[in-house]
């Protein structure tokens, strides 16, 4: 009898070729009919084609419906309920919203009086580069090849699919080479296309039924994909058109090859980019070392060329109308954050730009500053800065960016996406590369947090009604444990070569961390009687993200060493609300004041038993709450590596004591949107001096009213007095119009 789930759609964004991808790729794992129904429009996709899936047009809130039927369809809907409720939340990265509208930008007056040429367009990743302009043309199939009157269908039909098979292959390199997340996630979209039953079946009906060559065939399925996303209603997957298009050239190139033209394209100095659309496979053949920026006269925010190019750091504009462009040599400057390509420079502009440059560089270097140093406050108070990494390959990284160590090691990623768990030398040799890179700072690597809403295939787990509350991370220790004990040994193992901690995820009880000691204790011992180095202090502790661990912190502390609250978890079942469901999402706020109180007596619990406690999780690594966070005392917070020198910054800028009263006021507060307001309060209260013998620019060089002004508010930004010059500039401009300065 068919398996049946509801759920609502909790994508921003909704339901487009990354996460369709996320989807199909676990549905291809069973036999079962796996179909989802867009209960908005009625239609009904296969979940094993990407194509379908996106074509159901499933928009943020869309309530959906997944059935499941056939000979695996138990472990089939277990797998993808988990999937739903778990991993589809986050299989999209919000995406940035940029500040300056469409239409004329509004320029500041030391540009607008240069004079020079410049076009507009929407600024999709801010930042200000220059370089030599390249002009990208479009793609056009060579004349040459017959799309036309095929001489042999079965020719044409096994040329197709010989063409197919080589295509998942390159996708499958591709993927193995890829060097970030984003471009994983589009390179499986992408593999998802090329192995798309609906897109074969389109292709090889053009051959059967059209006589179509194999180049004929990509050029109708192009076509109609490309217009079923055109027809869909969304301008998310109107965007994915490229997708499509980049994978039919793709296609193409792997029966034609180079018949079909050169699709590199040679950068050598600092270019711009310039196109009317660039695919992503385009994007990523480009050399980032003199790729500088992008200025596309179609393309969406959304577009996978336009967040690889956000992630990628490359300012880049869209909808620019590029009709009259000069390309002959010209040298230019983007400045994605006024909305504007600058061309045929003159002397004016070239110093303004200097000015620029300036700013940004002296701000970076202030920040970095911060990044090398150890996180204090005003009057000296102390909290570790750290990173959360999900690879060891992310540490070196998490150092550099400032971190102070590792706060948590998600070791999940170790155990996913294969057929069998890894062995421990695999284990050892990973946790040894991330001792290294840390250089003797401290690492707090969390044992496997697996289970019913994260599956391991090979575990085979139950399905669960509701595996948030199920059988998961130590839970699932005893029925598993020589998977279990392989990884505690490779940690002790690996303890040798560095500060390694080890940290329990999901612990309710004290029985739980007591038959966690135990283990260890036990492979600690055959480790000593096999002459085996390992660190025999090595820190066992508990993470705490269960109500009654958090209330049980004083049994606790006799029996691990330290603590770290994983925020996330703990306030989602303290708070009894489902963070990725968007009907109950007001109720998933850290400012509540219950859960502070109850953050507030885990601190002081652990504290009473000297015990290190840090917190992980996202409430850490946003900047409004820090003051809230040091006046719990902490000694740890751990984040994104990205957040880490500006959250440095922001310490400097509080005193601990404020912090503390800030943190007694809003404990006493009855609602959220109080202690909201308290911050808001403090915030405005406790601003650096207005005089400042940092805001004297004794070298200053400016020559015009104009260039005095951008000076004086490039300091302002520069100290992080302001996070939008620009809007401060504009400000002072609209004073001097009723004041002047002369």
């Amino acid at each position: 009898m068919p398996l049946d789930h509801h759920f609502v759609c909790p994508l921003t964004n909704g339901v487009h070729a990354r996460p369709a991808s996320a989807l199909e790729a676990l549905a291809r794992r069973f036999v079962s009919e796996l179909t989802l129904v867009n209960r908005r429009t009625g239609q009904v996709a296969n979940c094993k084609s990407i194509l379908s899936i996106i074509s159901a047009d499933i928009r943020q809130n869309d309530a959906c419906l997944l059935t499941v039927s056939g000979l695996d369809e138990p472990a089939a809907m277990a797998a993808m309920v988990a999937f739903v409720k778990d991993i589809f939340p986050h299989c999209d990265d919000n995406l940035p919203a940029c500040s300056k509208p469409d239409g004329k930008p509004h320029l500041p007056p030391g540009l607008r009086n240069t004079n020079v040429k410049f076009y507009s367009g929407k600024p999709v990743v801010s930042g200000i580069t220059k370089g030599r302009l390249m002009q990208v043309g479009s793609f056009k199939i060579p004349a040459t090849l017959r799309v036309d009157d095929a001489v042999d269908l079965n020719v044409e039909s096994r040329a197709l699919d010989e063409a197919l098979q080589k295509l998942t292959v390159f996708y499958d390199q591709r993927l193995a080479a890829g060097e970030s997340k984003i471009e994983i996630q589009v390179f499986e979209a992408h593999r998802s296309i090329a192995r798309d039953p609906e897109f074969h079946g389109r292709l090889h009906a053009a051959i059967d039924r059209h006589k179509r060559t194999v180049a004929g065939a990509i050029v109708d399925a192009e076509a109609h994909f490309s217009a079923m996303l055109a027809d869909s209603g969304s301008e998310l997957l109107r965007e994915r058109a490229l997708d499509i298009q980049d994978v039919c050239r793709q296609l193409l190139r792997q029966v034609h090859g180079d018949a079909i033209g050169a699709t590199e394209i040679q950068l050598l100095a600092d270019t711009i980019i310039v196109a009317e659309s660039l695919t992503p496979s385009q994007f990523l053949a480009l050399d980032r070392h003199f790729l500088k920026g992008l200025v596309l006269g179609h393309a969406g925010s959304t577009s996978h060329t336009v967040i690889l190019a956000r992630a990628f750091d490359i300012p880049t504009l869209t909808g620019v109308n590029l009709a009259g462009v000069n390309y002959d040599n010209q040298d230019a400057v983007l400045d994605a954050d006024a909305g504007v390509l600058v061309t045929e420079l003159n002397e004016a502009a070239r110093r303004y730009y200097a000015m620029e440059y300036q700013r940004l560089a002296s701000r970076q270097l202030r920040v970095q500053q911060f990044a090398s140093q150890p996180a204090m406050t005003m009057d000296g108070h102390r909290i570790e800065v750290a990173a959360n990494i999900a690879s060891a390959d992310e540490a070196a990284a998490a150092i550099a960016a400032g971190a102070e160590g590792i706060g948590l090691f998600r070791t999940e990623m170790l155990f996913l996406d294969r057929e069998s768990a890894p062995e421990e030398n695999e284990q050892f040799e990973t946790y040894c590369r991330t001792l290294a890179a840390a250089g003797g700072r401290p690492v707090i690597i969390r044992t496997l947090d697996v289970g019913g809403d994260k599956p391991l295939e090979y575990l085979k787990l139950p399905a669960e009604e509701n595996p948030f509350l199920g059988y998961r991370a130590v839970r699932i220790y005893a029925e598993f444990e020589p998977l279990f004990r392989t990884q505690i040994r490779a940690l002790i193992r690996a303890s040798a070569q560095g500060n390694l901690k080890i940290m329990i995820p999901m612990i309710a009880t004290v029985d739980e961390a007591r038959r966690v000691k135990t283990i260890v204790a036990e492979e600690q011992s055959n480790c000593a009687g096999n002459q085996i180095p390992f660190d025999q202090a090595m820190h066992v502790g508990a993470m705490i993200e269960v109500p009654s661990a958090a209330l049980a912190v004083d049994a606790l502390g006799r029996e691990v060493d330290f603590f770290s609250i994983g925020s996330n978890d703990l306030l989602q079942y303290f708070m009894a609300v489902d963070r990725s469901n968007p009907c109950v999402a007001e109720l998933y706020n850290p400012l509540q004041p219950a859960f502070l109180r109850l953050l507030k007596q885990i601190v002081d619990a652990a504290h009473a038993q000297k015990k290190w406690t840090g917190l992980c999780g996202e409430m850490g690594g946003q900047p409004q709450f820090l003051p809230l966070l040091i006046g719990l005392g902490l000694d740890e917070i751990s984040v994104a590596s990205p957040v880490i020198a500006n959250l440095k910054s922001e310490f400097a800028t509080l005193n601990s004591s404020d912090c503390q009263q800030l943190l007694n006021s809003a404990l006493n507060c009855a609602t959220a949107n109080e202690v909201a307001v308290l911050l808001e309060e403090f915030a405005s209260q406790h601003r650096v001096p207005l005089l400042d013998a940092d805001l004297i620019i004794a070298d200053a060089d400016a020559v015009t009213r104009e260039e005095a002004i951008k000076q004086a508010v490039s300091q302002l930004y520069v100290l992080g007095r302001t996070k939008n010059p620009q809007a401060v500039e504009a400000t002072i401009w609209q004073r001097e119009q009723v004041y002047s300065t002369g």
